[in-house]
């Protein structure tokens, strides 16, 4: 994950939600794309079988439930330093609609839900973010 610089609370949520079935396959949806960019490593396959190897281990654990467990510790939606950004932006024109937006939505972090779906909050961060820098004190 580091070799990539994966985004590592969208790898963990994506391994929660892809079946062990794809995995083995090793087909990557493209809706999971924090693991399509680790499947660019050439480790990747070796670290998708010892993975497996791993799951595998808890005999009576079905795949079903392994994903509804490890859904339930990670997170789906997370505050971003894009998405505060944006929500600051519009703020700052008086507009709190984005603010209101994030405060509903982390409130249920690790549930799925429409409106941030709709909003990208699960998708790859745009790329007018890739530079953005938010310091403790922002």
């Amino acid at each position: 994950m580091e070799d990539t610089k994966a985004d590592f609370t969208m790898t963990f949520r994506q391994l929660s939600e892809i079946t062990a079935d794809q995995l083995q396959e090793l087909h990557i949806p493209e809706e999971f794309w924090a693991l399509q960019d680790l499947d660019k490593h050439e480790l990747f396959s070796e670290w998708v079988a010892m993975y497996l190897l791993r799951l595998n281990s808890n005999k009576s654990d079905s795949d079903t439930q392994r994903r509804t467990r490890m859904t339930t510790v990670n997170p789906r939606y997370i505050l971003r330093n894009w998405m505060a950004e944006s929500a600051v932006q519009k703020a700052n024109l008086n507009d709190f609609s984005e603010v209101h937006l994030l405060q509903q939505i982390l409130q249920r972090p690790f549930q799925r839900q429409q409106a941030a779906e709709k909003a990208g909050y699960s998708l790859r961060p745009p790329a007018w973010a890739k530079d953005l820098k938010v310091s403790c004190s922002s």
